[in-house]
């Protein structure tokens, strides 16, 4: 991954970050607030010779007071020191354990020594720093060197004595709170990173064309209603709808320069979404006054015929067969110049059936009937049938469902149709974040509030092949003829659901 990649993952994750870091902050101020609290009471001691009169004997004397402050620091922690508090103060601790919990510093070039007693009770902590100094004052002008009088040449004054803490110096909050707070930062950051590196997953655009070397010809937003009615029945004008509408428009760029366009739409893995797609896109090809047909290619799973509520029972498979003609099967869906090819009985031998003779000829016959073929095949990950009806096509459209699909399955998909001699028209990628609603040109509409404008008439009644002209007027108003039409359907028929029951094969 390169650094543009990790910080498309820290735009995409940045919650992570942001809970990690504050949890690590409420993790440090929470195990402060559980630790016991410790209070450090310090006194301080002076040390100086008790002889010498010229300036050369004073520096002497200090130089030596400073060589031996080691020396009384660590003797501040012996029990010669320690007993005589144990028993003054009488505590319940050995004088082991209450060296534990004394700190002695000499500041460097100083004979100055620092005791810092630490206990959770901050008069107990101030009464043993006094008393560990008072101590140690004795037992060093006892042990020091005498003078020839017997007096001693060391002297030690207590310089400051210590006073009950009035602050904890343990636990430290701030410290803490900060402390886990760059821990949980530090630790988000990774996590962020880790996933980055290991995601397997194509969650947007830039992702899916990497890895499909292929064009984004349309993103398709994730739809909220799961009862598969398509986009362009249910809610014409929402922008759900324009999704289709703009596939649509890019579709034009992609097969620019082909008198009759055919292409099949498949996919990695089952539940892409690639069937609504087919037919949400085929009833967005018809708005535009072409002549369209939708073919439920898929002889294994085929859906096209719930999506469309039209009989299933014929179609495709009785073409291939023999057993029916394709005028016999075809049917007319929707307003627009829309029929659809159902898949009809699920054969034994889905494979042969596609890659037969009768099948070439029979998308031979339909290319002189209609301007554009929208095949719905089966996913490629599983079968290789999208690949050999690809061949016979323009080429191949494969959805990419960004909440479901792998990278390496998504780069074996576009591999098969390349090596099959496939080209592949360019990726559609599905359910993608829908954007606020407020933001669109279109909005859904009630219902109730539309006007019952006349429906255009069907090619069974004579249409005529749209010219160039013609089809480019009608791209141009295919956002407000998309209204009228639905409302014809629901004027002729009740509802556009109702419209695809009700007619019959061509």
């Amino acid at each position: 991954m390169n650094s543009k990649q990790y910080a498309q993952a820290f735009r995409r994750f940045w919650y992570v970050v942001v809970i990690a870091t504050i949890a690590g902050a409420l993790l440090g101020f929470g195990l402060s607030q559980l630790a016991t609290k410790s209070y450090t009471a310090t006194s301080g001691l002076y040390f100086s010779l008790n002889f010498g009169g010229s300036a050369n004997d004073l520096s002497q004397g200090s130089t030596y007071t400073q060589n031996q402050m080691l020396s009384f620091a660590q003797l501040a922690e012996s029990p010669v020191v320690l007993k005589p508090v144990v028993d003054q103060l009488d505590l319940s601790i050995s004088p082991g354990q209450l060296a534990d919990a004394i700190s002695v510093s000499t500041p460097q070039n100083t004979v100055i020594l620092e005791l810092a007693v630490t206990d959770t009770n901050p008069k107990k902590a101030a009464d043993i720093a006094n008393a560990v100094a008072a101590s140690l004052s004795s037992t060093v002008e006892q042990i020091a060197p005498k003078t020839a009088q017997g007096a001693a040449t060391v002297s030690v004054r207590v310089i400051e004595h210590a006073s009950p803490p009035k602050f904890a110096s343990s636990p430290n909050t701030r410290l803490n709170v900060l402390s886990g707070l760059l821990l949980g930062l530090i630790a988000g950051a990774l996590i962020v990173v880790l996933r980055a590196t290991f995601d397997t997953g194509v969650h947007n655009a830039e992702t899916a064309t990497e890895v499909a070397k292929a064009p984004l010809v349309g993103s398709i937003q994730r739809e909220r209603n799961k009862d598969g009615v398509p986009v362009l029945v249910s809610a014409p004008l929402s922008n759900a709808a324009e999704a289709y509408r703009q596939l649509r428009s890019n579709l034009e760029f992609v097969t620019l320069g082909s008198p009759t366009r055919s292409f099949v739409i498949t996919s990695s893995i089952p539940s892409e979404g690639k069937s609504l797609i087919s037919s949400n896109l085929a009833l967005a090809l018809s708005e535009t006054g072409q002549r369209v047909l939708l073919i439920d290619a898929d002889l294994r799973r085929p859906t096209i015929a719930t999506y469309t509520t039209l009989p299933g029972n014929a179609g495709l498979t009785s073409v291939l067969a023999g057993r029916a003609d394709f005028e016999d099967v075809v049917q007319r869906w929707g307003a627009g110049d829309l029929d659809v090819l159902a898949a009809g009985p699920i054969p034994p031998n889905p494979s042969e059936l596609l890659s037969s003779r009768a099948m070439s000829d029979l998308l031979e016959k339909l290319r002189a009937r209609y301007d554009v073929i929208v095949i719905d095949t089966a996913p490629l990950g599983s079968v290789a049938d999208a690949s050999i009806l690809a061949r016979q096509v323009d080429g191949a459209l494969v959805v990419v469902d960004r909440t479901r699909v792998r990278k390496q399955q998504l780069a074996q998909t576009v591999d098969s149709l390349q090596k099959s001699g496939a080209a592949v028209l360019g990726i559609v990628l599905n359910r993608v974040a829908a954007g606020k609603e407020r933001n669109a040109y279109y909005v859904a509409e009630p219902t109730q509030r539309r006007l019952g404008l006349p429906g255009r008439k069907g090619a069974a009644e004579g249409d005529k092949p749209s010219t160039g002209t013609e089809g480019a007027e009608a791209t141009g108003t295919a956002k407000e003829t998309s209204a009228a039409k639905a409302t014809s359907g629901a004027d002729e028929t009740g509802t556009a659901g109702d419209a695809a029951h009700t007619h019959s094969a061509s």
